[in-house]
């Protein structure tokens, strides 16, 4: 049986349960890939993490990943330190020196995705990144192969757990957004600085790896636009309930006649889509083609096994090509194939209903004030719910309407919050149908 030696760059979170897998599980993938997997060497700037690593004697520990790379009897590297620096620089240096790549670094591949497929062509390496979008869920490979006779349509996505567990908390329990991103700290769900998450950037880098493979097109995370979370509050959530709806951060793109829209925030979905039903840190994507019409893929989006089930699926891929085919990559990496550059669609161009929240002085004339300022702006209104009278006091008013253009609602809203009577930003949450 062919062996397939592998570096192993990284021996974090997900880097030690890629090891642990391996060492564990490599009898098991052996008997069903028809190939042996060996970790001939571990990097990692962490001493301890190194000297963890119960490896046999003829593994190479070593700090420096330069090491690794001069090993000639290695197959692949498989790099799991995150960030885009020093990474992209091991990446490249891999492919160069002729070896496969496995990485879950989505932050490197949605903003340089040209430089390394391009050095992997040349080299006739295999870049593979399964791990790179929704941990365990195989939607890289989904949309390479099984959707490769298709036109991709609209991808919708939940992709990031941490996210989806802070929403699914405040949902369940009503309790406050800076409860429920506790709760997800101390359960190891959200890092110490969710930043990344809680902003939707996360989202934002997963969606243009996604786009990319799905439309062919060059895009970037800059591309897609992007809000956060942290201006949610229980009582949106609450409303949103009691018209039949969930709120989601949720990861949209859409190949429409106007342009590709590519957008992440705060969606309202009716409570019968599919996607509703997302609870906790799980993710799902939902693909549609021309051919397939909808699919939808679902499981745990993150975390040290799910994610370190991809990067082994990735590695098996790559080392069953070289026992059964050949070491080189046959075939050039072809991601942006789409006839012509399409164009990306502005935010303010979208039209969808929205969710309003005002906060107004409790008295006669504001709703009719506020309604006409909607009309002028040609904002039909569907929907209008006050249920605490207190004259004279702040209190919220909520409308939901027809569809509307968002650069008109833009610009209603700014002339809206200027009024006298209105005491706090309106939320605007926009509603996907």
């Amino acid at each position: 049986m062919k062996t397939v030696k592998i570096g192993l760059i990284g021996l974090g979170i997900v880097g030690g349960g890629v090891y642990e897998a391996i060492r564990d599980n490599g009898k098991m993938i052996s008997r069903r890939a028809g190939v042996s997997l060996e970790i001939a060497a571990v990097c990692d700037k962490d001493e301890k993490l190194l000297k963890k690593a119960a490896a046999g004697k003829s593994v190479l520990r070593t700090q420096s990943a330069g090491d690794v790379m001069k090993r000639k009897d290695i197959d692949v590297i498989v790099e799991l330190i995150g960030g885009v620096g020093a990474a992209k620089n091991i990446i490249i240096s891999a492919l160069r020196h002729k070896k496969h790549v496995v990485t879950a670094n989505k932050a490197l591949l949605s903003e340089h995705w040209k430089e390394i497929f391009s050095v992997a062509s040349e080299n006739r390496m295999f870049v593979n990144f399964e791990a790179s979008v929704g941990g365990a869920i195989p939607i890289i490979r989904a949309i390479r192969q099984s959707f490769v006779a298709n036109n991709i349509e609209r991808i919708y996505g939940i992709l990031n757990g941490t996210t989806n567990f802070i929403l699914s908390s405040m949902s369940e329990s009503g309790c406050s957004f800076n409860d429920a991103l506790k709760m997800a700290q101390e359960k190891g769900i959200a890092e110490s600085n969710p930043e990344l998450d809680i902003s939707g950037k996360d989202s934002a880098h997963k969606l243009a790896i996604l786009s990319l493979l799905g439309f062919g097109q060059d895009i970037s995370p800059a591309d897609v636009y992007t809000e956060g979370i942290t201006g949610i509050k229980p009582e949106d959530i609450n409303n949103a309930k009691r018209w039949g709806y969930s709120v989601k951060l949720l990861a949209i793109a859409k190949n429409d006649r106007g342009g590709l829209q590519l957008r992440v925030h705060p969606t309202l979905l009716k409570s019968s889509h599919i996607l509703s039903d997302v609870r906790g840190a799980d993710n799902a994507v939902l693909v549609k083609g021309d051919l397939a019409d909808e699919s939808i893929l679902f499981g745990k989006g993150a975390g040290r096994e799910p994610t370190a089930s991809s990067v082994v699926s990735d590695i098996v891929e790559i080392a069953k090509h070289i026992a059964f085919a050949g070491r080189e990559n046959p075939v050039e990496y072809r991601l942006n194939y789409s006839p012509g550059k399409r164009n990306i669609s502005r935010i303010e161009d979208l039209k969808v209903p929205f969710y309003l929240k005002f906060s107004v002085i409790d008295k006669p004339g504001v709703l009719a004030s506020i309604s006409s300022i909607l009309a002028k702006y040609r904002i039909s209104i569907a929907t209008v719910a006050q249920e605490e009278r207190r004259e004279g006091e702040a209190v919220p008013v909520i409308i939901l309407t027809h569809v509307a253009k968002e650069g008109n609602m833009r610009e209603a809203i700014k002339k809206i919050d200027k009024m006298e009577y209105i005491t706090a930003k309106t939320v605007v949450l926009r509603i996907e149908e």
